[in-house]
């Protein structure tokens, strides 16, 4: 049975709003917003959606779209380059490949061949043959 969260527990995004009003109330200037806070608007993505990020904060959604893209892309190179040895496990062994293939013609002649595994045939060979066949 699932409990009700408390009452005074705040979504990331009341928490990073709280973050916002508070800088706003406090800043001597008019200035730009501290990286910090930036950071934070942009780690709410993709949990919430650019437009409710920036309506809640009160952003540019511009501006807060090309940060989340700029994160993104720095996380993307980040993973690409500290990627290492990958190993792949596998609990299965490879099952053979299958393959069947029919064919007919409008005289009604028709063939039709079932491999399993490795058929060891020049497959095009046989259908050639099968094509050019003498009546």
């Amino acid at each position: 049975m699932d409990l009700p969260a408390p009452a005074n527990k705040k979504s990331p995004l009341e928490q990073v709003q709280e973050q916002f009003e508070h800088w706003r109330r406090s800043r001597a200037k008019r200035g730009a917003i501290p990286d910090a806070l930036w950071q934070a608007a942009v780690m709410l993505f993709p949990d919430y959606g650019l437009h409710r990020i920036s309506k809640a904060l009160r952003l540019n959604n511009t501006d807060l779209k090309h940060r989340v893209n700029a994160h993104r892309s720095t996380c993307e190179q980040t993973d690409v380059s500290t990627a290492g040895f990958i190993e792949l496990g596998r609990s299965e062994p490879m099952r053979p490949a299958e393959c069947m293939i029919e064919m007919a013609d409008q005289k009604g002649a028709s063939m039709r061949m079932y491999f399993k595994g490795e058929a060891g045939l020049d497959l095009l060979e046989l259908g050639k043959a099968f094509w050019s066949k003498r009546s």
